[in-house]
């Protein structure tokens, strides 16, 4: 029987039982060069946004976490809408 984690919460969260996730199934769709480009980009935009402070600097800081997110993970989500994957 299937456990409760191997099913994807949908945007609603409710677990879509038709496409369950198989274990060693890769998410990484971004190459290793692109994935420490976004690191280090990530890291001057979030910086720069922690110290110009206010909305703008907020809205800097959250873009430069989500591209460390994108480069520790290997994931970019909206790489997987459009179906493009430079890892391979």
């Amino acid at each position: 029987m299937a456990n409760a984690t191997q099913f994807p919460m949908t945007h609603q969260g409710v677990r879509d039982l038709n496409n369950p996730v198989r274990p060693g199934r890769s998410r990484v769709n971004v190459g290793p060069n692109e994935r420490m480009a976004s690191s280090l980009g990530g890291a001057v935009l979030a910086g720069a946004g922690v110290g110009q402070g206010g909305l703008m600097g907020l809205a800097l800081a959250v873009l430069g976490a989500s591209l460390i997110y994108r480069g520790q993970t290997g994931h970019c989500s909206l790489y997987s809408a459009a179906g493009v994957n430079t890892a391979k």
